[in-house]
This record gives C-alpha cells, structure tokens and sequence, in this order.
C-alpha cells in the first residue's frame, strides 16, 4: 500500500523518476486497477447529466428528423441497467484507451531508437494516466455536477466560451487540456529517466506522437459529426 502511495504522488511531485523507476519495474496492476474503476463511478454519477444532454443535442440536430416522436420523447430516459452498463462501458473504454496509447507511445520511442518493450511502456502510460484520467476526471466529473452540463472545459477551450462545439476550431482547441498536456510531459519525462535519453529527444518523440493522435481525433471527431447530422 505504501508503494502505491509512494508512486501515486511520486507522478506528481517527482514523474521523470517515479516514472522512470515505475517503467524499469513493470508495475501497473494496482494503479489500473484504480483508474478504471474510477471511469466507471464516474461516468455512473455523471450519467443523468449527460443522457439528458445527449437527448437535447440529437432533438436539435438533423438525426431528429429520423427519429418518430416516442423514440424523441425517451431520449433522455434511462434504468437503473441502462446506466450500470454505460457505467461498464466506460470502464472497458478506458482500459483501451490506455492500451492503445501505450502501443503508439512505444512504437514512436521505438522507431526513434529507445530501449524497452511494450510493458515497460505501457507501465508508464498507466502511471502517467492518474494526471489526465484520474486528477482531470475528478474535476470535469465534479464540474459537470455542479454546472448539470457535460460540456466542461479544462484546456484552451474555456477561453472561447461561445464557440460551437461541433465546429472545426473547437474541435482543434480540444486537443489543448491542460491535463492531457501535463500527462505528456510527465511521461516525457520519466521515459528519458528510463530510456536515459535527452529531454529534447523525448519531448519532441512525445510532441510527435501529440500531433499524430490530434490530427486521427480532429478527423475521426469531424468527420463523424457532419455524418450524424449533428
């Protein structure tokens, strides 16, 4: 348990060591453990927020006019089960987020030419992840609570509050959360302390791997809206 603890505020305080030494030891169980579980109360709480809100923005997009009158009426309605799987959902999203992002991170310190396997990456993926899925969820979860809307802002966003979140530019500045950013840069960090390569190596492999995850999201995210009507 103190080790837990100890690499839990380690990422805070100190992420190129605590990541590095976490990377060189292979430990992830507990900590997964935590965020995922965490993904799921999370979206559970947050639930009636959302589902009320996803209603209100298919009810005022195209995807309406497919939709009979019963189906508009019980957009916004939900069970008990409704809501735990979208609770389990979530939780197995979560875990192929953190999956994914490991093997990209990897393969771009790989081609680059740094040392470990997948494992050692993917430890410090989950690490670094208690700053962007589990320090940032506990906010947007606790501001979507208090505000009753899931359209919360943690990153450049917030400084265009009358921007249209279906638009290109929004979509762009999305890419910009203060604590994706800050999850990058500690992983950064703790993979030259691993890998002891130079900072400017590991932080322009990491700025890659930025670019390349933002431009598949702007388009995937775009491209979909305009496909669903939205």
């Amino acid at each position: 348990m103190n080790e837990f603890f100890n690499d839990f505020f380690g990422v805070i305080g100190n992420p190129a060591q605590t990541i590095g030494k976490i990377m060189d030891k292979k430990r992830w169980q507990a900590v997964l453990a935590v965020i995922l579980l965490f993904s799921a109360i999370a979206t559970f709480l947050t639930y009636p927020v959302t589902k009320v809100e996803q209603a209100k923005f298919i009810r005022n997009s195209e995807m309406a006019d497919k939709l009979s009158e019963e189906q508009l009426a019980n957009l916004d309605k939900f069970t008990p089960s409704q809501r735990l799987t979208g609770a389990l959902f979530s939780l197995v999203f979560a875990g192929m987020m953190i999956v994914v992002a490991a093997f990209f991170i990897y393969l771009f310190f790989k081609v680059a030419g740094s040392e470990g396997n997948y494992v050692h990456y993917f430890s410090g993926v989950v690490h670094a992840s208690i700053l962007d899925m589990f320090l940032g969820g506990i906010l947007k979860s606790s501001l979507i609570l208090m505000k009753k809307t899931m359209l919360v802002h943690t990153g450049l966003t917030m400084f265009s509050p009358g921007m249209d979140f279906r638009s290109l530019p929004f979509i762009i500045l999305s890419q910009f959360d203060f604590f994706s950013l800050w999850y990058l840069a500690a992983l950064a960090l703790g993979i030259a302390f691993f890998a002891k390569i130079s900072l400017q190596k590991s932080f322009f492999i990491a700025f890659l791997y930025f670019l390349f995850k933002s431009l598949v999201f702007v388009s995937f995210s775009y491209l979909s809206i305009k496909l669903l009507g939205m």
